[in-house]
């Protein structure tokens, strides 16, 4: 019973990575490339790397309602409001199942990748970029010493991705790809059974112990690369003027599949008006039903929008407050840590519906007011959150900590308690690193459908949950303007939160 949904778990994955991999390389690339080449080539590796950004912190539910918004059963490359119309366009019906699935969780494992690389790709020590000069070419530079310096980050990339595609069921249950955690959320939710528990966490388990052997192994060998102490290294040589352009249009496409169509499929979707005159369909857009629709959606959607913020802001200041003094005691423990980093790692690649699953077990036990709090709180519900928030926070707050030097840490702690030192010492450094813990897992929770969805009381319902509820008939422009309302309060979020830094500082 489980071989078909573990073939098709494993077909995602392959698929996802291998898009993850082929658009986020060449556009880590083209982005490299054009950043060294005047104002106009940094500002445009600027803007690549703030769209790779934004759609890492977008939730797949988003990316979902864009590309559904673009080309699904009601997508305006369709051009008509008949999803089932397939004659006369040759597009309708192909988005669907694994193209579909693997298309959204590919790209955004392609903005992964290409973050990755990029970070990895600048960790080269200038003497090695120096020497390779003398025999190779500016792309031979790229491809053969920086992408081999950058491979473990890239390659941590994609294991994401690979993870990503394997516990995460909103989008595959959407276009009806049944995974394996697609498989547990249908059929054994309500009723699960051991063996089904297993299999369910079988596949991210075995991938996330794969990555940590591979992790201790590359590190036993010295393989683990170091960020120079002596400064970034050097530009490549110049490209000519062909392979420039080159670079500037891979960076512009891998950046428009990832971010910019889909958010134009939203737009466009958001002014959609379909008319039928005599035996014509005509579609259109206006502007002017844009604004309106636009409009209409804080009154329309306030339920959902009002829960989602205060699911995201509730289950972040809780993470928050826990992963802190967590990070903060084991940040000069080093086998404490490593502990916490498989524990939040075993966190992460927990499929949602198990996370839920666990947290409705525990509330049905008979102990006296949990009945309660399960029908009539959200505590049931920030707790199955936490599971995905808990992890952010903490990995954000303990590379905060490693950019505190470590005599500061050791001279505070022989004159003050650690609790003391916490507030003190760790507080005013650690400003930008807590508001980034702190609205990361607001962001990273308030999306999260697959582990809130079994676990949200009656009558509470949340962006993502309305947005995977409404997608399964189609796109229309009611979920794409809820979608975009979503996405210019995370864009406004990303965008401030430097500020912040700037005024904190």
């Amino acid at each position: 019973m489980w071989l078909r949904p573990l073939a098709l778990t494993l077909q995602l994955m392959t698929a996802s990575v291998l898009l993850a991999c082929l658009l986020g390389l060449v556009g880590a690339w083209g982005a490299t490339a054009i950043e060294g080449r005047g104002r106009l080539g940094r500002w445009s590796s600027r803007l690549f790397v703030s769209a790779m950004v934004l759609a890492i912190v977008l939730p797949l539910v988003l990316h979902a309602a864009a590309w559904e918004a673009t080309a699904g059963k009601f997508g305006w490359v369709i051009l008509t409001q008949t999803g089932s119309r397939t004659g006369g366009n040759s597009f309708a019906g192909v988005f669907a199942g694994l193209i579909a699935s693997a298309w959204v969780h590919g790209l955004v494992g392609a903005a992964l990748v290409a973050l990755a690389c990029m970070h990895g790709s600048r960790q080269v020590d200038p003497r090695i970029v120096d020497a390779s000069r003398l025999e190779m070419s500016p792309l031979g530079q790229w491809w053969r010493v920086r992408m081999r310096v950058a491979a473990p980050w890239w390659i941590t990339a994609l294991v994401g991705t690979a993870m990503l595609a394997a516990t995460e069921m909103t989008v595959v249950d959407l276009y009806g790809f049944r995974t394996i955690a697609d498989e547990f959320y249908l059929l054994y939710a309500a009723q699960p059974t051991l063996w089904s528990v297993v299999m369910t966490c079988a596949v991210p388990i075995a991938i996330a112990c794969g990555a940590i052997v591979w992790w201790s192994v590359s590190r036993r060998r010295g393989n683990r690369v170091r960020s120079p102490r002596h400064g970034q290294p050097a530009l490549d040589d110049p490209l000519g003027p062909f392979w420039t352009a080159v670079a500037c249009l891979v960076a512009f496409v891998v950046a428009a599949l990832v971010l910019v169509v889909p958010l134009l499929g939203l737009l466009v979707k958001l002014g959609h008006v379909v008319s039928v005159q005599g035996s014509q369909v005509i579609a259109r857009w206006s502007l002017a039903a844009s604004v309106e629709r636009a409009a209409q959606t804080p009154q329309l959607f306030a339920d959902e929008l009002f829960w989602t913020a205060v699911l995201g802001l509730v289950t972040a200041t809780v993470a928050t407050i826990i992963a802190w003094p967590v990070t903060s005691f084991t940040s000069s423990r080093v086998r404490w840590e490593r502990y916490l980093d498989v524990t939040t790692i075993g966190l992460a690649v927990l499929p949602g519906p198990i996370v839920a699953l666990a947290v409705i077990s525990v509330f049905q036990l008979p102990v006296p007011g949990f009945q309660f709090l399960y029908q009539q709180t959200i505590i049931p519900t920030v707790i199955a959150l936490l599971a995905r928030g808990l992890p952010v926070s903490y990995w954000i707050l303990r590379t905060a900590y490693r950019g505190i030097e470590s005599r500061v840490l050791e001279t505070a702690a022989l004159e003050m308690s650690w609790v003391r030192r916490m507030w003190s010492i760790d507080r005013p450094l650690l400003i930008p690193g807590l508001l980034t813990s702190f609205w990361a897992t607001a962001i990273v929770t308030s999306g999260d459908v697959a582990a809130s969805l079994p676990v949200l009381p009656p009558g509470v319902s949340t962006v993502g949950t309305r947005l995977f509820g409404l997608l399964h008939s189609g796109a229309r422009y009611q979920e794409a303007a809820l979608a975009i309302w979503y996405t210019v309060a995370i864009t406004a979020i990303v965008i401030l939160l430097p500020r912040a830094f700037v005024r904190v500082r």
